[in-house]
This record gives C-alpha cells, structure tokens and sequence, in this order.
C-alpha cells in the first residue's frame, strides 16, 4: 500500500507512455501498463500524467525556499508566526491532489481507490497534528542534540524506505489484498521508523505518519490483525 509521487515542479511532455519513468520503484511503468489493461488506450495515462502536472503547478504558490530559509532560522520566539504562515498556506494545497483521485480511477481497482480516497482525506488532519501547538513537533528538529543524533542515525530511513518499496506490496502486481504477510510488512516498516525516532527522543512524529496509514488500514483485512491493531493502539495514545 503505498504512493510515492515526486512532483519537481516541471512540466511534463506529452511522450510515449512507454517511456515515462520515476525514480519510485516501476511506478509509472506498473500504472501505464495498468491503464492499458483497463481501458484499452493511452488517453487514460495521458489524463493522469496532465493531472500530475496540475498538481506542480497547483503547489507553486507555496515558496519552498522560503519555507526552508525560514526553518533553518527558526526560534521559539518566532516558532509561532512561523507555523500560523505556513500552516495557513498548506491548507488550501491539500485539494490539488483531488484531480489525481479522479483520473486514475479508470486504472485502478475499486479497493486501491478507497485507499487513495482515505489517504488523501486523512491529510488535513495529519497536517493539523504537525501544525499543533506552533509546530510542537516539527519544533524539536530544531534542538541540537536531536539534529546531532538524526545525522548519526538518518541512515536508517533510508534502510527502512528500500526494504519496504522491495517488498511483497510493491512488487506483487499492484495486488492492494493485504495478506497477513503484507500486514506483517507494514508492521515491521513502522517499526523499523521508530527506531531512530526513539533514539532522537522524537517518537511522536510517528502519530503524523499513522494517521493516513491507519485511515488506510480500516479498509484492508490488516485492520483485523493483532500487530496492526497495536500499532494503531500506540498511535492514538500519541
């Protein structure tokens, strides 16, 4: 379960379906092919691909450097101007991706749909929790002991990003009926996450990335796994 879609802003030529590629794991690739098989031609990729478009050029207004200049001199004295401007701008961001929901139904299954739809529903509330209490969360990157020690532990996202995008979920056919196994997996990568976030004393960061997972979960056999249950159990008491 899962979709990563890197958005660089740049606009995308109308090529060969069959050339598209991503750095994500066969994605366009799988979704091309899925296209096909569902509707017969490529104007469906095609209107997928535009809707991705419009997401880049939907999330411009957003000044990223900014966004980042700003962080970087962050204080507690200005934490509070800083998430109440940014914040603010986010919001209205979230329903560029409503387009995406809507082109790719052609190509999809009903139950990947439902996922995808709960997902993106989950966003502003996953965006109210990161923006909580001035960016309660957000705010203790800033501590230097943390920054030292996510330097020392980064790596391990990076571990836990590609065992979990080799995995069964990615690489079964785009076939979104978790099986215990799959359940199994998502357990693990949570996991797998919160090591370096325990290690950096940061674990309440997980709550941002639990709620759309969980959001997702209640609609897949995994909501009926006992792993999964205490992984959404431990999310809500965060």
């Amino acid at each position: 379960v899962g979709l990563l879609v890197v958005c660089d802003g740049s606009p995308l030529s109308h090529e060969d379906p069959e050339l598209i590629e991503s750095n994500e794991p066969n994605f366009f690739e799988k979704l091309n092919e899925q296209c096909k098989n569902n509707t017969g031609s490529d104007d469906a990729i095609y209107a997928v691909m535009e809707s991705f478009e419009n997401v880049s050029r939907c999330l411009l207004p957003f000044d990223v450097e900014s966004f980042k200049t700003e962080f970087n001199e962050l204080t507690n004295a200005t934490r509070s101007a800083f998430f109440t401007k940014y914040c603010s701008a986010a919001r209205p961001l979230l329903s560029c991706f409503d387009g995406v929901l809507v082109t790719m139904t052609p190509c999809l299954k009903e139950s990947a749909i439902k996922l995808m739809k709960a997902f993106l529903e989950s966003l502003p509330e996953a965006l109210d929790l990161a923006c909580k209490n001035d960016g309660e969360f957000i705010f203790k990157l800033k501590d230097e002991t943390r920054l030292k020690c996510f330097q020392q532990h980064g790596n391990q996202f990076s571990v836990c990003v590609n065992t979990y995008t080799r995995s069964a979920i990615w690489n079964d056919d785009w076939n979104y009926e978790l099986t215990p196994e799959k359940c199994s997996i998502l357990t693990s990568y949570r996991k797998c996450l919160m090591e370096p976030l325990n290690a950096c004393d940061v674990s309440e960061l997980i709550a941002i990335y639990d709620l759309p997972m969980n959001a997702m979960l209640r609609l897949t056999p995994c909501a009926n796994n006992t792993e999964v249950e205490t992984h959404q159990n431990n999310s809500e008491v965060l």
